[in-house]
């Protein structure tokens, strides 16, 4: 499958590679097409996505133009901050990796379970609105390029500054009716091993262990990745940062959010088995921390003419630096 070709980008130079590549090699060869780019934004396709490339002497991010979605951040001198599979499913479908925009519903639909999980936005097309660029960092207002719900205006913020990646999602209730909306900033977060991290600042929320049929918990102060984890945690809006340890790779990543009462903890253990695109093979080289808003623990309901706005921003702690959850 050749996954790399021209792209059309308004204000990116388009960028071309050749060859054919297997799968395995896919997520590889895009590092290393991005590893041959001076600074600058750059237009290029993988796997029939258009990606637009901006690397700047802060780092390097890959933004999608379906979905709305941010796959790579490489702050200077790190390793990748975000996962992306090496198994996409190619466009138009949905990638699995970096963070995601579900809405206006987040997992499955609460009334017609047979719609596509987490929504609409994911898989609709974008467009860069507004962008900023400089030696000190970015930001990028994007919007999808048709409306997904009458009425309804979506907007996306995308900033980088002092090595910190910031998304957020704001949605605007123009219609008529009150709108039932639930969502998250799906962050797939790059690791060494999953079972070599670990998770603070959850200590005593409450929680839904999805895997066990929602069975109601409270989160302990440290939570380990030792199987199957799929937890809706009540964090209260602007409270403590998360902070996620690596223990392989020597480093914390302080995660934070704001604009929602949930947060939801997720890797797929043994049942990434029967996920095509993670795999028993990828399955430990990420763990989800999510900024959301669910019908759990948060109002779905935004009112007519009212404007919500769910937030998150990523950013490395020098290893364990634990008293930054003080």
């Amino acid at each position: 499958m050749g996954c790399i070709g021209p792209a059309s980008l308004d204000g990116a130079r388009v960028s071309k590679g050749s060859g054919q590549m297997s799968d395995s090699t896919l997520k590889a060869d895009l590092e290393q097409q991005i590893s041959r780019f001076a600074d600058g934004q750059h237009a290029l396709q993988w796997c029939g996505y258009d990606l637009l490339l901006c690397k700047q002497s802060w780092g390097e991010l890959v933004i999608s133009l379906l979905g709305g979605q941010v796959l790579l951040f490489r702050p200077a001198g790190e390793k990748p901050l975000l996962w992306l599979t090496a198994k996409p499913v190619g466009a138009p479908g949905a990638i699995r990796g970096g963070v995601p925009v579900c809405w206006p519903w987040f997992a499955e639909h609460p009334e017609k379970p047979e719609l596509t999980k987490h929504g609409v936005a994911r898989t609709a097309r974008w467009q860069i609105d507004s962008q900023a660029v400089d030696a000190a960092g970015g930001r990028w207002l994007m919007s999808p390029e048709q409306s997904l719900l009458d009425g309804i205006q979506l907007q996306l913020e995308i900033t980088v500054a002092d090595a910190e990646l910031s998304l957020a999602l704001t949605t605007t209730n123009g219609s008529d009716q009150p709108l039932a909306v639930t969502q998250a900033l799906h962050s797939y977060f790059a690791v060494s091993d999953s079972r070599e991290t670990e998770i603070l600042g959850l200590a005593g929320c409450r929680c839904l262990d999805k895997v066990q049929g929602m069975q109601p918990g409270v989160m302990p102060s440290s939570l380990r990745f030792t199987a199957e984890t799929d937890l809706v945690v009540e964090q209260a809006d602007n409270s403590e940062a998360v902070v996620l340890i690596d223990h392989g790779w020597k480093r914390g990543l302080r995660i934070t959010k704001r604009g929602g009462g949930s947060t939801v903890v997720w890797n797929p253990g043994a049942a990434a088995a029967n996920i095509g695109d993670i795999g028993m093979d990828q399955v430990s080289r990420f763990v989800c921390v999510e900024a959301a808003r669910t019908r759990f623990f948060d109002d779905q309901t935004l009112a007519v003419g009212a404007t919500q706005t769910l937030a998150t921003s990523v950013s490395v702690l020098p290893y364990p630096q634990r008293d930054q959850l003080e």
